[in-house]
């Protein structure tokens, strides 16, 4: 029987990251401490520094819903207060600070799993409301959007409801509340922080595998170098820093080059060139530029995430003069996607994001280099094991090992139960490993499949086509560590898959992939695997647990098609299993 496979392409959303022109330091650093925390745990928005040097929080996530609700943060009080609601309720999406001091929103999404918006609105610091303005011609989830010298606005990319990139671009004019389309970039482009301005009044916006400069003269885009950079990878994650001279700074992102990797672009000379690779590979970190009284410049890089680390608390700083690395006093708590902002004194305002002990965070920090305060074993991200306290030392966070128990799976082995929050099977024991069961078994509707999808918030369907025990089927999925022990960061497990190929197995792959953070899922890919023959069979691989505490394995098994964590395939079957470590 010949068969044909449709699929949707599924695209992860970046992580929002910070970067801002340069500004004088302190002449005498002050010691970083911890500010009042915000009314609301947030992540997933941006922050804007207000003309009379408050900052403006607008929407994002608490870690199970989209908010609406905004605060301000009062730097000479450093308290936040609550401030005018948005109109509509968003995440992922962008802001600016407008030349007459208002902050311009647009876009975003309202859902985990879809939606896009097309809304635009506009506050007003001085009566602390929200005011509607049009829509933009096309919904974008996380979009970029740049301030252009002239005033207007320019938002590009995103993506749009169905999660495919927007590859348009738009112009919003302060004046009137109007907007008005204009040349559309040849790339994907997304990340509300990805566009800097240029000395020469063009903007350079550095995401996906080809960075472009728009002209606001002619509306027109040109590609900027080679596809991949300098570093020949895909960033997004990552930031991007204009520099004193002119030149940009792009550090980090999602894959294992671009997290390890840095690079500066001369719009000089148009060339992208590797600078030294940072201490600690990131992504989802943030970062901004200083001039230091010695004249030197220095562009500092906090916090993030790094699949084999979990999130960051660690801090390091670039020379620009002399292209190194230097590690500097750690902040305070780990955070993954937090929100910068330089405050009129010089220091940095660090607050919310998320990390993997306490999820989606209220606090803040002030941070200004001068006083190391080690970590504590939670800020760090791990309550077992010795971990860096950010200050040269170590902190031992007690033993890791436990005995296991035997249970109906055998010793060690705990046997899921369906999370109805999570909408997946979850493991809450730490154990030597963690199986779905018969929770798995089927695909879909054909079987049938209990509790299906069975994926994290229900965020990808399986295909409905064929008869069960015929054709595609993923019927479980297994987490074990290899060597014994619990599950814990650091340790090497193994992730076993029961699938039930077609007929023809060699149309079938297995997709394996994971992710540190159950809760907001960013899937790294693992591994594709083949069908030796029909019919019921075990397929396997390992990998090494990344820092979190709650952990989630995907299975993709597909007929045809490529590799994506939601192919959306007639034959396809994807599953998630959420387990807990220690």
């Amino acid at each position: 029987m010949k068969r044909v496979s449709t699929s949707c392409a599924m695209v992860a959303l970046f992580t929002w990251v910070f970067s801002c022109s340069s500004a004088p330091a302190p002449e005498e650093p002050s010691e970083r401490t911890v500010a009042r925390g915000l009314t609301t745990p947030r992540k997933l928005l941006p922050f804007v520094a207000l003309a009379d040097g408050r900052v403006l929080a607008a929407g994002g996530h608490d870690g199970s819903r989209t908010l609406a609700s905004c605060e301000v943060y009062d730097p000479e009080t450093g308290e936040w207060r609550a401030t005018g609601a948005l109109r509509t309720a968003r995440r992922n999406h962008a802001a600016v600070a407008l030349t007459d001091g208002r902050v311009l929103v647009v876009g975003g999404t309202y859902s985990a799993s879809f939606g896009a918006l097309a809304s635009a609105e506009v506050y007003d610091p001085a009566t602390g409301r929200w005011t509607a303005v049009a829509d933009m011609a096309e919904a974008r989830n996380d979009p970029a959007a740049v301030l252009l010298p002239d005033g207007r606005v320019l938002v590009a990319g995103g993506f749009d409801v169905d999660r495919h990139p927007v590859r348009s671009a738009e112009l919003f004019e302060p004046a009137t509340g109007r907007w008005t389309r204009t040349g559309a970039p040849t790339s994907a482009r997304g990340g509300a922080q990805t566009g800097v301005v240029l000395a020469s009044g063009k903007v350079l916006f550095v995401s996906g595998l080809q960075a472009e400069l728009y002209d606001p003269a002619s509306g027109q885009w040109t590609k900027a170098g080679p596809v991949g950079g300098a570093a020949g990878t895909h960033r997004s994650g990552h930031t991007v820093t204009r520099l004193p001279d002119g030149r940009v700074l792009v550090v980090g992102g999602t894959t294992s080059r671009a997290a390890a990797t840095a690079e500066l672009y001369d719009p000089a000379s148009g060339e992208w060139l590797l600078a030294k690779a940072p201490g600690t590979p990131r992504e989802g970190h943030g970062a901004w530029v200083e001039e230091g009284g010695d004249g030197r410049v220095r562009v500092r890089v906090v916090g993030g995430f790094h699949v084999m680390s979990g999130a960051l608390a660690s801090v390091e700083s670039y020379d620009v003069a002399s292209d190194t690395w230097s590690a500097e006093p750690a902040l305070g708590t780990a955070r993954r996607g937090a929100g910068l902002v330089r405050l009129p004194d010089g220091a940095v305002l660090v607050v919310g994001g998320s990390n993997d002990l306490e999820g989606t965070l209220a606090t803040s920090e002030r941070y200004a280099p001068g006083v190391c305060l080690p970590l504590t074993c939670e800020a760090a991200g791990r309550v077992c094991g010795a971990v860096p306290d950010g200050c040269g030392g170590t902190l031992e966070c007690g033993p890791c090992a436990v005995e296991s128990r035997c249970g109906p799976e055998g010793c060690g082995v705990e046997r899921a139960m369906f999370d109805p929050e999570l909408r997946a099977p979850r493991c809450d024991g730490v154990e030597q490993g963690c199986t779905s069961g018969t929770l798995l078994t089927g695909r879909g509707r054909l079987g049938p499949e209990s509790n299906a999808p069975n994926t994290l918030w229900g965020s990808c369907e399986d295909g409905d086509g064929g008869k069960h025990e015929r054709d595609e089927a993923l019927d479980g999925l297994r987490v074990v560590t290899v060597e014994g022990g619990t599950l814990a960061p650091g340790k090497t497990v193994r992730v076993e898959a029961t699938v039930w190929a077609y007929t023809d197995p060699g149309e079938n792959r297995l997709d394996l992939y994971f992710a540190a953070d159950a809760r907001n899922p960013a899937w790294t890919y693992l591994a594709t695997l083949t069908p030796s023959r029909p019919g019921v069979q075990v397929l396997s691989a390992t990998f090494v647990l990344p820092g979190g505490a709650l952990q989630a394995v995907r299975g993709v098994f597909r007929y045809a098609g490529s590799a994506e964590p939601c192919p959306g395939g007639v034959f396809d079957d994807v599953d998630d299993l959420v387990f807990a470590t220690r």
